[in-house]
């Protein structure tokens, strides 16, 4: 098998993009070791705060349920979602105190070891960020995302990541006091993603993990009671197209390294974040369900999709967000329209294809459904709608504009 998963960024080799994001894997060197021994390209490590109050393990809570909100007990569906509370983060002291085992099996293994931050306090963003250094730390994720802020008594996680004014402070202090790589979490409850990097670039920040989860409520359909007791962060795959959005916008504006991450799943989910302009993309919900025998499948699926391809990393990288077509340049979207196959359309008593057509392009002309391209739109809801494919789309212009 090739290295076309090999990558360079920050100044750091890393042996392919898949990352481990900061998450509670890392309480653990035995466990930490198996997701290092799996073949991924770095982990982040649980993020050290100085609030007691999200340092105490017991409140951590998990909801996991597929996209009717059901629970999910035993094999996990392709979607779901990724629901918890509490946050529960490690204190600067035993985070040192495990720290050298960690590194030393990052080591062994040549797997990335990135430290994570999420301070209350101003100044433990700097101290705690020498510290890591000191450590030897290969780079710093900021937490700037951590939805479970407000549980702490100063400003921590998304309630910093929504002021531009805090985030530019608390990042250029670190940046100032330490030599390795700086990259911020960004929380995705902003109005604008895309200015929040644009910020941080301008005070030296090299990265940002593109992005953290929401916050959302689940309600349990029994008892009417709020699941886990209230707000609660959310995600899971359903994010990814969210998430590879904001992911090419800021590649499109920046020459910030992005990690992208939140959707994430597959190996399929890493290439379409390389594809959108992530450098590396960091992978939570997956790993804690699925383990690290899935970590090593996951790494040894993208390798396959990358030679299937003929690709490597750093060629894949903002393809597709170098191809968009923006908002402000609609016009520019190649005209198509509706092609109805005749042999195929069984005249449905349904006509689902005609109820969803809202620009004249399918009419009922003696109890028949048939086309008339000089109307049709391409918008593509007959395709989606008729249940026989008797509907497809076609490149080029119109009948009319043909003339």
């Amino acid at each position: 098998m090739s290295q076309r998963s090999e990558t360079t960024a920050l100044g750091l080799t890393f042996k392919n993009p898949v990352i481990v994001a900061s998450c509670d894997i890392a309480r653990d060197p035995a466990c930490f070791e198996a997701f290092a021994a799996s073949g991924v390209g770095g982990i982040i490590t649980k993020s050290v705060t100085d609030a007691p109050e999200l340092q105490e393990s017991s409140i951590a809570r998990f909801h996991i349920a597929d996209m009717s909100q059901r629970p999910v007990q035993g094999a996990f569906p392709n979607s779901y979602y990724f629901f918890s509370r509490g946050g529960s983060m490690m204190s600067m002291d035993a985070l040192a105190a495990e720290a050298p085992e960690l590194l030393a099996i990052g080591r062994r293994y040549g797997t990335v070891v990135i430290g994570s931050i999420s301070a209350s306090h101003p100044d433990h963003w700097v101290s705690y960020a020498k510290q890591m250094e000191a450590l030897g730390f290969a780079a710093l994720e900021l937490n700037f995302g951590n939805p479970h802020g407000e549980a702490a008594k100063g400003k921590l996680g998304y309630l910093i990541g929504q002021s531009p004014d805090l985030c530019r402070q608390i990042a250029q202090a670190v940046v100032q006091a330490v030599k390795i790589p700086v990259i911020v979490k960004l929380t995705p409850q902003v109005s604008d993603l895309t200015a929040l990097a644009l910020a941080l670039q301008e005070v030296g920040v090299r990265a940002v993990t593109v992005m953290h989860r929401f916050q959302g409520l689940m309600i349990d359909p029994e008892t009417d009671s709020p699941i886990l007791g209230g707000c609660a962060a959310i995600g899971g795959p359903w994010m990814k197209p969210i998430s590879l959005a904001n992911v090419s916008k800021i590649y499109q504006k920046t020459q910030l390294t992005i990690l992208g991450g939140n959707g994430a799943d597959t190996a399929r989910d890493v290439y379409d974040f390389l594809l959108s302009g992530a450098h590396l993309v960091e992978i939570c919900s997956t790993m804690m369900l699925r383990g690290p025998a899935y970590a090593r499948q996951l790494v040894q699926e993208l390798e396959e999709l990358l030679e299937q391809k003929g690709k490597d990393v750093a060629s894949v990288v903002g393809r597709t967000a170098e191809s968009m077509v923006s908002y402000k340049n609609l016009g520019a979207l190649p005209r198509r329209h509706s092609q109805l196959d005749g042999a195929v359309c069984t005249g449905c008593k349904e006509k689902t294809c005609l109820q969803s057509c809202y620009f004249g392009g399918l009419r009922l002309e003696n109890g028949q459904v048939v086309q008339d391209t000089d109307h049709c739109s391409g918008c593509g809801l007959c395709v989606h709608s008729c249940p026989h494919g008797a509907v497809k789309m076609v490149m080029g212009g119109t009948k009319h504009e043909n003339d």
